[in-house]
Parts: structure tokens; C-alpha cells; sequence
């Protein structure tokens, strides 16, 4: 018969789990924030797998929030990288308007 130290150490399970995949302990990362955007992706059968192993173990809620999670980690490991890479794509989204910009001007006197 399970006692009350074995159901609490069952308790924790998930969290040490999710603590030494993530190296974090709360519920919902924190790099994350608010998960407002639904982004869908395919993945491989054997990733699959491993989410739905993740949440019958109940490291995590949902498929969702194992992929958030992962995404985030990943994110978060590189941060100043990806600043960087958002700078460059915006500075790039901006000469691409001026771009078009000027093509369409150059059109439109050749009207």
C-alpha cells in the first residue's frame, strides 16, 4: 500500500523531470509568458512520441506547452543571438519597403 512520502515523491516526479529538462521548476516557463499565438508546425513521428510521453507523465500539460517550453529554452539559451537576428530583420524589413517603394515610383513616372 502506497504511503504518504510515496505519493508526494510521485508528486515531484514531474517536476524534477520538468526542472532537469527545462532547469526550471515552475508550471509555466517563464521565458514563455503568456502563450497567446497558436503557431502550427509538423513534426517528426518520434518527437511526437516523446511529447506524449512528456505529458502522460504529466511533466506537461499538453503537447503545446512541452513545445512552448522547449522553444523558449532554446530561445532564452541564445538571447543576445536572437536580438540580434530580430535587429537584422527589421533593419531588412526596412530596406525592403524602401525598395518597393522606390519600384513603384519608378513605375508610376513611366506611366
Amino acid at each position: 500500500m502506497p504511503t504518504k512520502k510515496d505519493a508526494e515523491q510521485e508528486a515531484v516526479a514531474p517536476l524534477s523531470l520538468r526542472k532537469q529538462l527545462l532547469g526550471q521548476l515552475s508550471d509555466e516557463p517563464e521565458s514563455t509568458g503568456k502563450r497567446e499565438v497558436s503557431v502550427m508546425t509538423r513534426m517528426s513521428g518520434e518527437l511526437v512520441e516523446v511529447l506524449d510521453a512528456l505529458v502522460e507523465l504529466e511533466v506537461f500539460k499538453s503537447r503545446s506547452e512541452a513545445v512552448s517550453a522547449f522553444v523558449a529554452q532554446a530561445i532564452s539559451e541564445r538571447e543576445s543571438l536572437f536580438e540580434e537576428v530580430k535587429k537584422q530583420a527589421t533593419e531588412i524589413r526596412k530596406l525592403r519597403d524602401s525598395a518597393k517603394k522606390h519600384a513603384f515610383e519608378v513605375f508610376k513616372e513611366s506611366e
